[in-house]
């Protein structure tokens, strides 16, 4: 019987490698007790990392520096997720899901069974922007970060759930992190009195860091044909020299974006608007959804106050950002060696 299994073993490799398939990994993987997770773009690595820490690894589909909006499905891009135990989307690009259609069908199982489109979770909360639904981006606000956290325990939970206690230490840490995050968010708006300011934004995206900043976005850029209208640049000149706008919000996406550069530069140098360069799809080299959140508070807030007050208040966020950020660093720290100590 032995023998038999290993022939029908070697039969399916030597299939497989005339076919020119690569071997799935899913089996191997989570029985080697390693969960493998793919994300479509960046960012969400910011996300699902403090969830499977210890537990997994997670390799995102396409990098930081690629606009996704207008990628096309490469064979690293399809061989990532095949060797994945499950594929985490976005939901609003197409070739996602075309990428989890091709990998389901050559794993015979369904679409929703190896992979999770957080733009159909309950609960995600989706922002209207210009009368419409604006998926872009939506991610980024803390608590649908939250509700993606959860899921992906609970999905990972299925498939091993030896892996409880792990999992669900994990989500209380992000949990926790979560709530700290808005409560600074709170205090910063509270302390420069910035709510329901008007801003205008580069792409769909940044709404949702305006949005978690409590501000208001007045006016958008570029819009889905991903070009700068000569209307939507006329009145970005306006709400600026105007005083309407308190700073064009600018996400790693939009300046991807063919002629975006030299539109800001352009628009900066006429009107001195002050410009917040945030992240919304690459992570930059930052590994937490928290940090990279007060990050683009820094940027937000240092663009805000260094129309309204002094250079040194702008500076001042910055300071508050950073300390922020290192007591978090000593707290997990002390965290982890007490862990080690106790075992």
């Amino acid at each position: 019987m032995l023998f038999k299994k290993a022939n029908f073993a070697i039969i399916a490799i030597i299939l497989f490698s005339l076919a020119g398939l690569r071997i799935p990994t899913i089996f191997s993987s989570l029985e080697n007790g390693i969960v493998r997770v793919s994300v479509s773009i960046e960012i969400l690595k910011s996300i699902i990392s403090p969830i499977i820490s210890g537990v997994g690894e997670i390799h995102p589909i396409i990098s930081g520096d690629i606009e996704p909006h207008s990628f096309t499905l490469t064979p690293d891009a399809i061989d990532i997720a095949r060797e994945s135990d499950l594929i985490i989307i976005t939901g609003h690009m197409k070739w996602e899901e075309d990428l989890v259609n091709q990998v389901a069908k050559e794993r015979g199982v369904s679409a929703d069974s190896i992979s999770i489109n957080i733009l159909n979770l309950n609960g995600i909360r989706i922002l209207n922007l210009n009368g419409e639904r604006n998926i872009h981006g939506f991610w980024l606000l803390p608590d649908n970060a939250l509700i993606i956290a959860k899921e992906i325990k609970e999905r990972l939970l299925k498939l091993k759930p030896e892996l409880s206690e792990k999992l669900s230490d994990n989500y209380e840490a992000f949990e926790k992190k979560i709530s700290n995050l808005k409560i600074f968010l709170h205090n910063l708006l509270n302390k420069y009195d910035l709510y329901n300011r008007s801003v205008a934004i580069g792409f769909y995206a940044e709404h949702y860091i305006a949005e978690s900043m409590g501000l208001k976005v007045a006016h958008l850029l570029i819009g889905e044909e991903e070009s700068i209208r000569p209307e939507s640049l006329r009145r970005i000149y306006e709400g600026f020299k105007s005083g309407e706008f308190s700073c064009i919000i600018v996400s790693d996406t939009a300046l991807l974006m063919e002629g975006i550069q030299n539109a800001l530069e352009k628009i900066s140098k006429e009107t001195g608007c002050p410009i917040a360069y945030v992240l919304t799809v690459s992570s930059n080299g930052i590994e937490d959804y928290d940090a990279i959140m007060y990050y683009n508070a820094g940027q937000v807030y240092g663009a805000l106050l260094s129309k309204h007050e002094a250079v040194s208040s702008s500076s001042n966020i910055y300071l508050l950002v950073i300390i922020f950020l290192l007591l978090a660093i000593i707290f997990e720290t002390a965290l982890f060696f007490r862990g080690r100590i106790r075992l």
